[in-house]
Order: structure tokens, then C-alpha cells, then sequence
């Protein structure tokens, strides 16, 4: 019995986590599509601005994640720590997609 629970927590989480990383691949298409407008046309709105600025932030964040899984041993026991204790000082270390794990539309 706690095997099956232990499984099924572990697959809701997998399955909020793929949502949210497509959410996020979404955001860097979005991106995409707002610098080849500035490109062309040599401006962009004041949203569109606030959103490359968002996915920038994100694109760091992931930076700043991924970067130490890579080169520090045992960083996928550390991390988790380090996030959660970020988030007591109100330190986002997530990219925004995974912040609202309410608001995942294509469920």
C-alpha cells in the first residue's frame, strides 16, 4: 500500500513537472518570436518588454540550476535543500512556470 502511494505521488509530480516545462518552452518561443519582432521592426510594447524580461530571468534561473547538477557531486540531493530554503527568504530560484502549480490549463 505505501508503495502504490509512494507511485502515485511520484507520478503527479513527474506529470506537474513535464506541464510546467512545457509551459516554459512556450515562454521561450514566446520570447523568440517578440526579439525577431524587435528585430524586423525595431521596437516592441511595453508587455512585450516585461515578458522578455521575465524569460530572461527564467532562462538564468535554469542557468543557475542546471549549471551545478552538471559539476558538483551530489548536487541533486542539494538542490532541493537550497530551493527550499531560498523560499523562505522569498528567493525565487524556480522559473516562474513552476511558481503557480495552480494554473496548469492544459491538465
Amino acid at each position: 500500500m505505501q508503495i502504490e502511494t509512494t507511485i502515485t505521488i511520484i507520478e503527479e509530480n513527474v506529470h506537474h513537472f513535464l506541464l510546467d516545462l512545457k509551459k516554459e518552452g512556450q515562454g521561450e518561443e514566446e520570447a523568440g518570436l517578440i526579439i525577431q519582432k524587435y528585430i524586423k521592426e525595431g521596437k516592441i510594447s511595453d508587455e512585450e518588454e516585461n515578458i522578455l524580461k521575465i524569460q530572461l530571468c527564467d532562462s538564468f534561473k535554469i542557468i543557475g540550476i542546471g549549471i551545478p547538477f552538471l559539476l558538483i557531486p551530489g548536487a541533486s540531493v542539494l538542490m532541493p535543500i537550497l530551493i527550499k530554503v531560498a523560499s523562505k527568504y522569498n528567493i525565487e530560484l524556480m522559473p516562474s512556470a513552476f511558481n503557480n502549480p495552480g494554473q496548469n490549463n492544459d491538465e
